[in-house]
């Protein structure tokens, strides 16, 4: 099965925060998965794991 990458429009909605605070929270505070690149440096995006995965910690955070 391919994986599917989301990119930064579509995790801006998803997550309902902004390109620059998503790159606070991945670069700077590592409250974010970080993007997933090529070999070539390519901007590939997240995959639906990490944001799920992200999505669940999220949860399992704000319960505590």
């Amino acid at each position: 099965m391919a994986t599917r990458y989301i990119g930064i429009k579509e995790m801006c909605q998803l997550t309902g925060k902004s390109h620059p605070t998503l790159w606070r929270m991945w670069a700077k505070k590592k409250d974010f998965p970080a993007p997933q690149k090529s070999r070539s440096g390519t901007f590939l995006g997240w995959t639906e794991r990490d944001y799920e995965e992200w999505v669940e910690a999220q949860r399992v955070n704000s319960t505590r």
